[in-house]
């Protein structure tokens, strides 16, 4: 019972990131939809009133994001994360798919050699990541939706969590719990999902 209780797990996961994302994205669409219909509202007022294009959109121009800033960030998230990803594959492989003995020892091997190489990265490129996240977004300016800053503010508190961690800056009873909170795959899918229908969203 206990086995179908775990293995059961990364399918609720996956399906309450499916309806998460489905969620964001309806709100996400329902948001650019006003905004078209109030930019159309407001350029056929300025129509009348024999302003120009521009005059007529008001709302032209008012996101803003700088891409050089925002590529460095999206390519080096990819490059820092790649071992949770692959963890995360390589777990619910071992738990969803019906496997042999030895093929689920080598996947564990597999994860264990990838986590020896890999996790370096993890530890040194996320901090340093938030900071230029954080630079990216004081260089930008996104008034059409805010699900990219809730993205950033999610990032910012896994990585935190992941300082407390490595250097064990709390007591030991707190660390079982915050390791299950920074290790949470859901968090992860949830702030993927968050920054790039944010960024979708952004007229």
């Amino acid at each position: 019972m206990k086995g179908t209780k775990k293995g059961t797990r990364p399918i609720v996961s996956l399906a309450c990131l499916l309806l998460l994302v489905g969620f964001l994205a309806t709100i996400s669409l329902c948001m650019a939809d006003d905004h078209k219909q109030s930019a159309k509202r407001q350029y056929n007022h300025g129509a009348q009133r024999g302003e120009g294009v521009l005059g007529g959109f008001p709302g032209k121009g008012r996101d803003e994001g700088n891409e050089t800033t925002g590529q460095i960030v999206a390519w080096s998230l990819g490059v820092a994360n790649l071992t949770v990803v692959l963890s995360i594959l390589i777990r619910w492989m071992r738990e969803l798919v019906s496997l042999a003995p030895g093929s689920k020892s080598r996947l564990a091997s597999l994860n264990s050699t990838q986590k020896k190489f890999l996790m370096k990265f993890h530890y040194i490129l996320n901090p340093l990541i938030l900071l230029l996240a954080v630079v990216h977004w004081s260089m930008s300016r996104c008034k059409s939706t805010a699900l990219p800053e809730w993205g950033l503010v999610i990032m910012g508190v896994i990585a935190v969590l992941g300082v407390v961690l490595k250097f064990k800056l709390c007591p030991k009873s707190f660390l079982r719990n915050i390791y299950r909170i920074h290790t949470q795959p859901f968090l992860l899918l949830l702030v993927i999902s968050l920054l790039v229908i944010g960024h979708l969203s952004m007229d």
